[in-house]
């Protein structure tokens, strides 16, 4: 059964909708207050440790835990593949620029 071209992008949007409103893992990481967290996969990273229930991570960091991180996690790892050009640059100067303890 067919629905139609209407009703698809309904649910298209519906679905988008939802997944930026439920915390998207890559924006929570990027925006987080910790200028030494990584930041290559960020979102997927945090997805992955929020899903396992790795507190150690997302409290070393000072993150905010997805709110669903198991339907987040295809929606980070195609948002962090299209900002890993931005974020191996971002990691290569601080790493050069950034002094151990931060600014």
């Amino acid at each position: 059964m067919a629905l139609p071209q209407c009703a698809i992008c309904r649910w298209l949007a519906t679905g988008g909708a939802v997944a930026l409103l439920s915390g998207c893992g890559t924006f929570l990481s990027h925006d987080g207050p910790r200028a030494d967290a990584p930041r290559i996969y960020s979102g997927v990273r945090l997805d992955w440790a929020a899903w396992q229930g790795d507190e150690r991570y997302i409290e070393r960091y000072r993150l905010k835990h997805p709110d669903y991180p198991v339907a987040d996690m295809p929606l980070s790892f195609a948002l962090d593949s299209l900002l890993l050009p931005l974020c191996i640059y971002r990691s290569i100067y601080q790493w050069l620029a950034v002094p151990p303890g931060g600014w």
